[in-house]
């Protein structure tokens, strides 16, 4: 199918998360499987092994490589990402949720093209748009074979 796996990359902003109504209206498009990704850029914490860290046990597993208020921020976004998955598993679309390190282009692409991605969904601002941070928007587009659904959210943030 056309949309049958949708990887949904997030970093908590409002703009990222208005995605998710598109999303689940594409369960009728035939999405039956959504993949939350959270890149976990080495700028804001450290250079870790890149793998992907699914399940809480794995993300308690970098208590030992990063700071105390790190880890702790860490394990509470992976139980947001959590969340968020309940929402879609109780629209009858099964969920992986995953963190990676890396750069954002790259992690997205690799892991689309690993994990067999239909459909790459963006939430993006104006502010995602500026001269500043167009550039990683368009290394995504660039870096990645799939098509990419971008839902442009009104509030600027």
């Amino acid at each position: 199918m056309l949309f049958e796996k949708i990887l949904y990359p997030i970093d908590f902003e409002k703009h990222s998360l208005e995605a998710k109504p598109y999303i689940l209206k594409l369960k009728e498009a035939g999405c039956k499987e959504v993949h939350i990704l959270y890149v976990l850029l080495p700028s804001e914490w450290g250079l870790l092994p890149h793998e992907e860290y699914d399940t809480l046990e794995k993300v308690e597993g970098l208590k030992s490589a990063l700071s105390e208020g790190y880890s702790d921020a860490l394990i509470k976004r992976f139980k947001e990402m959590e969340e968020i998955a309940k929402e879609f598993e109780e629209n009858g679309i099964k969920t992986r949720v995953v963190m990676i390190p890396g750069e954002l282009d790259e992690v997205i692409s690799n892991y689309a093209d690993k994990h067999g991605i239909k459909l790459v969904a963006l939430g993006i601002n104006g502010a995602s748009l500026s001269i500043l941070r167009v550039g990683k928007i368009l290394d995504i587009l660039r870096a990645t074979k799939q098509p990419i659904l971008i839902v442009k959210s009104e509030s600027e943030e």
